[in-house]
């Protein structure tokens, strides 16, 4: 889950997107006309749990629900993972993607000892992103799954399979065996962004930040039109201290990646001491594209604070979302 949803679900508003499951969706039954009425994350998720449809329709649903994080689909991913077909299961992995580390463990943590290798390595692969957040007991769970995945990966030679054995090395700490790899890779594949960014990350993780920044403006120089590292870079320089570049990089985002309402939100946040009215049209940009209630809060907040007059239209328009207490605190912050 990103860090946008988890700021938003201290303040209750990360339920809004829970609603009831289909009881037909877990049994096979056939549809009713209910299901020409779903949202398109409803759609899958009832797909993913019809035992009517095809495995492989089935687990693409599945895959699909990684970028629906909500209760509907949580469900729907807590019974993938118990199904009888090992591709399904591993789907589900994949379904689980975004949501808090805790509820992934508590998912997945069975899986690690799948008869399947495949489901055990996705499941490992998925657990390790969060090594550092592991309690004692997790760690020692994992450490036996981690060198299996090691193991396996390195006798495969494809750039797929070392990209993955860098990213394992890199979660579980061993950044100079994953340097080894990374280097080598944006050597062979300098067009590929996602290669640079996990340098950088590899770097962010040993506190690294100014090597980190080296890493992403190379990976520039390479991809001047890839926004998510000039997104990367935003991150880099904030934790550098280095505020404006940071907001001058989140725009250049923000211009590549127009419809990214996440790069809008930081572009707003960013570009608050900056230029207030930058910061503004960016909240409402946010909001424009998403239509999420994280976007539309953020938006409300900017307006209340500093004397907008759509900040009570706005307040209005929340309160149909947002439990009552949200409205209360954000009245509190007018000047």
């Amino acid at each position: 889950m990103n860090n946008a949803v988890k700021k938003y679900a201290a303040i209750g508003l990360v339920s809004l997107f829970g609603f009831s499951i289909p009881s037909h969706a877990a049994t096979g039954a056939a549809p009713t006309n209910q299901t020409q009425r779903m949202t398109p994350e409803q759609q899958l998720a009832y797909t993913a749990q019809n035992k009517n449809e095809s495995i492989e329709k089935r687990a693409d649903a599945l895959r699909q629900l990684a970028r629906y994080p909500n209760q509907n689909s949580l469900v729907a991913v807590a019974r993938g993972l118990k199904e009888s077909s090992p591709v399904i299961r591993e789907a589900a992995i994949v379904g689980s993607d975004l949501y808090q580390f805790e509820h992934r463990w508590r998912m997945l943590s069975p899986v690690l000892d799948d008869p399947e290798a495949s489901v055990r390595m996705a499941a490992t692969a998925n657990l390790l992103r969060d090594y550092s957040s592991m309690n004692t007991e997790q760690k020692k769970q994992i450490e036996a799954p981690y060198k299996a995945l090691v193991t396996y990966l390195k006798t495969q030679s494809d750039s797929n399979s070392q990209r993955l054995l860098a990213d394992v090395y890199r979660w579980h700490g061993e950044w100079a065996n994953a340097d080894v790899i990374y280097q080598t890779l944006v050597k062979n594949e300098p067009k590929n962004s996602q290669v640079w960014l996990n340098l950088s990350d590899n770097y962010r993780a040993q506190s690294q930040d100014a090597e980190a920044l080296i890493i992403l403006e190379k990976g520039i120089n390479e991809l001047p039109k890839e926004a998510s590292l000039y997104y990367s870079k935003a991150l880099t320089q904030v934790r550098l201290n280095q505020k404006n570049n940071a907001a001058k990089s989140i725009k250049m985002a923000t211009t590549l990646a127009e419809n990214n309402s996440y790069y809008w939100y930081l572009n707003g946040v960013l570009h608050e001491d900056i230029d207030l009215s930058v910061a503004t049209k960016s909240f409402e940009k946010a909001y424009l594209i998403s239509g999420s209630p994280e976007q539309l809060y953020a938006l409300c907040d900017i307006y209340i604070r500093y004397g907008n007059e759509k900040g009570d239209e706005c307040l209005e328009a929340l309160s149909k979302v947002a439990p009552e207490y949200v409205i209360k605190q954000l009245k509190e912050k007018r000047k």
